[in-house]
């Protein structure tokens, strides 16, 4: 329960069906008559595509938004097993149902062991609309089309149509017959009909969809609807009174279907009773069976009408009798009648009052705009009373009445147009708009995909301008798939991205934006205090689902909302590859980094003396070379220095290795210390290290020796060591030129130090 109102979900297939369309308007209706909240979960066909596997091979991903149904968040479900179950068999949609058992549930349609079911009996309307053929228009070769043999609403149809023509002993080959799977793409088993059955001066489609395409097909032919062929069709869609010429039909009462579902699912749940009911079927005679619009003139009891009322009721019963009966029936029939009393009363009676044809056409704009038009379009109230002017006209004998009222009719007919045209402009306008804002999702994503928060602020701002009354962006953490078997596991959460309704308008970020899949139309940002109508579509590319898309809209709006819910979709996944790249970038970065350190560390080792930490010889090889070859430093005098510590094989061998290692580290630390930083130390053997400088200063050479003597002196008084830690040196000066060996510069920088050791203590011990 929502807003301390119950919420009802519909399970349906997708939006621009027609029929489902139809559903959805008497379901909202009632929901608006009872004051529940009605949500609307849209799929596609369980385990089938609509008809085009290659450009829709990923419709079915569209029934993960099943099972985000929930005892949690629905009081009562209601599942229109006609138009998302038509192909699958009995035993998969009982599966299915029972995944949601924990939920009251009504099907629509068709019956489903253990479940309550509300359904259309279409035996008395298809029977009549085939006898209307027998004996009316005398067709003798009666052709079906029917749905899949699987589904339990077509099998219906179809014996009603086998039975009725052996009623009327009219023989039925199963030639006769093709199957059809509902969708407009019927021209082929339509053109397979004609070919075995050339002589055939009837069809009958299962449902109004498929003579659509049967339409194409006969046209294409060049065989004449309604004067060759009969053709009637059976939901009375509401396409079907606009298509030339106007489709006989049965009214499956389609709306009502939706209507009553509604306050049965409230009823039962309050009675604790769930029982099963069944709505009539009604025959409706347009103009494809080969009726013309004089039909309701032939047979008139003229001499019946005394009064205006008589005419109405006449009218009402063989133009509107379809509607008579349907919960709209009566709002549509006073405001029809206002209409039609005044034509009566002006055109028809004896002493006629002046014609008042802004008044008229006043009356009749204010119907054509009223609410009404949703069950009862404006296409139907230009149909009938393009019945009614053919009554009117059989009933004036007085030619310039006649002429008067072909005057008004005229004016009627051209205001009907007008609006018309006004309505197509407006609803071509309306598309546009919502098309481009749809588009500008995607665009504005791809302008502002860095700035999160301007990105998804966008998003809401082209919501609204959408129509919709609030609208909720849900996000996975990580972008999941459907189950290999069409399932759809709902996570435990998802994060509420961005949100607004008529109280408030959001981005959010961090944890406190993490909603429960329970309480995606019940949490703490929704606040809708009135009741809605809400749509969950899932927001996916291709395999991947990336979130849900909520809104609150009503039924008018509906068209906009899967072409939004793709680019959301596109834009979603961008965001995904973006945050993605993103992440790549920082990682290539830190690895970047990280080898860099690596590569420094492993340069550092290979060029660095282990023992002592200054360089080795390799190193002190390769920066020495450098310095020397270096253009800048051509012709600056520089030094090298030879040192080798004096008795280190009698320390090893006397004290040890680690006396002979403690003195090797003092005398690169002395060396290190007596050097700037800028010059070069390192370890070129056991016990020899080599210097490099540059000159300065012309004392320098003599500076660094004195230095290293006096260091020397200091250690041997203080390090405790019962021998003495001394090198000899020698110094090699020379300029920097890159025609100089490196080699011949340590040579005499090595005949120099055997010149200092000759004046070297004689024992190493102290």
């Amino acid at each position: 329960m929502t807003n301390n109102r119950l919420n009802i979900g519909l399970f349906i297939c997708h939006l621009d069906n027609e029929y489902a369309n139809e559903i959805c308007k008497g379901a909202e209706y009632a929901a608006k008559e009872l004051d529940v909240n009605l949500i609307v979960f849209p799929g596609m066909f369980l385990n089938a595509s609509f008809n085009d596997p290659e450009n829709e091979i990923y419709d079915y991903q569209y029934n993960s938004v099943f099972y985000y149904a929930k005892k949690e968040n629905l009081d009562a479900l209601i599942v229109s097993v006609g138009t998302i179950a038509s192909f699958i068999s009995q035993k998969s949609i009982e599966a299915f149902l029972d995944t949601f058992k924990d939920i009251p549930i009504l099907t629509l349609e068709s019956k489903v062991s253990g479940y309550p079911c509300l359904q259309t009996d279409s035996t008395a309307g298809l029977r009549d609309a085939i006898e209307h053929l027998i004996i009316h228009h005398n067709r003798k070769h009666i052709c079906f089309v029917a749905g899949r043999k699987t589904n339990e609403d077509a099998l219906e149809r179809l014996n009603v149509y086998r039975t009725t023509m052996k009623a009327h002993n009219i023989p039925v080959t199963e030639d006769m017959i093709v199957y059809g799977d509902y969708s407009e793409y019927s021209r082929e088993i339509v053109g397979k009909l004609l070919d075995d059955n050339p002589d055939a001066d009837a069809i009958i489609f299962s449902n109004d969809q498929m003579a659509i395409g049967g339409y194409q097909e006969l046209k294409s032919r060049n065989i004449r609807i309604g004067v060759d062929i009969s053709v009637i069709g059976f939901d009375n869609a509401p396409g079907s009174v606009t298509m030339v010429p106007p489709l006989t039909t049965v009214n499956a009462n389609t709306p009502a279907l939706g209507y009553r579902a509604v306050g049965k699912i409230i009823q039962d749940i309050k009675a604790g009773e769930f029982c099963s009911s069944v709505l009539d079927s009604h025959f409706v005679k347009r103009l494809s069976c080969g009726c013309s619009l004089h039909e309701n003139t032939e047979h008139m009891p003229i001499d019946n009408f005394s009064t205006v009322t008589d005419i109405l009721e006449y009218c009402d019963d063989s133009i509107l009798g379809n509607i008579k009966n349907s919960f709209f029936g009566t709002i549509v029939l006073d405001q029809i009648n206002s209409i039609w009393k005044d034509i009566i009363e002006i055109a028809v009676l004896p002493k006629a009052k002046p014609y008042p044809k802004n008044l008229i056409v006043d009356k009749l704009m204010s119907l054509l705009s009223s609410p009404v038009t949703s069950f009862f379009s404006v296409t139907n109230i230009a149909f009938s009373f393009r019945c009614f002017s053919g009554v009117i006209i059989a009933l004036i004998n007085d030619p310039d009445k006649r002429s008067e009222y072909y005057r008004l009719n005229s004016h009627i007919t051209s205001a009907i147009a007008q609006f018309l045209s006004t309505s197509l402009y407006q609803q071509e306008h309306d598309s546009k708009t919502g098309s481009w804002s749809s588009i500008y999702i995607t665009r504005d994503t791809l302008t502002y995909g860095t700035d999160t928060a301007k990105t998804f602020s966008s998003m809401l701002a082209k919501l609204k301008d959408l129509g919709f009354a609030a609208s909720y962006l849900y996000a996975y953490d990580e972008p999941v798939a459907i189950q290999p078997d069409g399932s759809w596991k709902t996570p435990d959460t998802l994060y509420l991205q961005a949100f607004y309704n008529p109280k408030h308008t959001a981005v959010l970020s961090g944890e406190t934006r993490r909603i429960a899949s329970t309480d995606i139309f019940d949490n703490e940002y929704t606040g809708f205090e009135d009741r809605f109508t809400a749509v969950i579509v899932p927001i996916f590319t291709n395999e991947q689902h990336h979130g849900l898309f909520v809104c609150n809209t009503d039924v008018d709006h509906f068209g906009h909302i899967y072409t939004t819910s793709l680019h959301l979709g596109a834009s979603f996944k961008y965001l995904s590859l973006l945050k993605e790249q993103i992440q790549t970038k920082e990682q290539l970065v830190m690895s970047l980094n990280e080898i860099h350190e690596k590569n420094e560390l492993l340069n550092h080792l290979s060029t660095s003396d282990e023992l002592t930490g200054v360089n080795n010889r390799r190193g002190l090889m390769e920066k020495v070379e450098y310095l020397i070859n270096k253009p800048a430093n051509h012709g600056r005098k520089a030094m090298l220095l030879f040192a080798d510590m004096d008795s280190l094989k009698i320390v090893n061998d006397k004290f040890g290795h680690n006396d002979g290692d403690f003195a090797l580290k003092n005398i690169a630390n002395i060396l290190m210390t007596s050097f700037r930083a800028s010059d070069i130390v390192g370890r070129i053997g056991g016990d020899e290290f080599v210097c490099f400088a540059f000159i300065d200063d012309l004392d320098f050479p003599k500076t660094v020796q004195a230095r290293i003597q006096e260091l020397s002196t200091e250690l041997n008084e203080t390090c405790g060591k019962p021998y003495y830690i001394e090198m000899s040196v020698g110094v090699s000066e020379f300029s920097c030129d890159p025609n100089i060996k490196i080699e011949d510069l340590l040579s005499q920088a090595d005949s120099a130090l055997y010149s200092n050791k000759r004046y070297k203590r004689m024992s190493v011990l102290k």
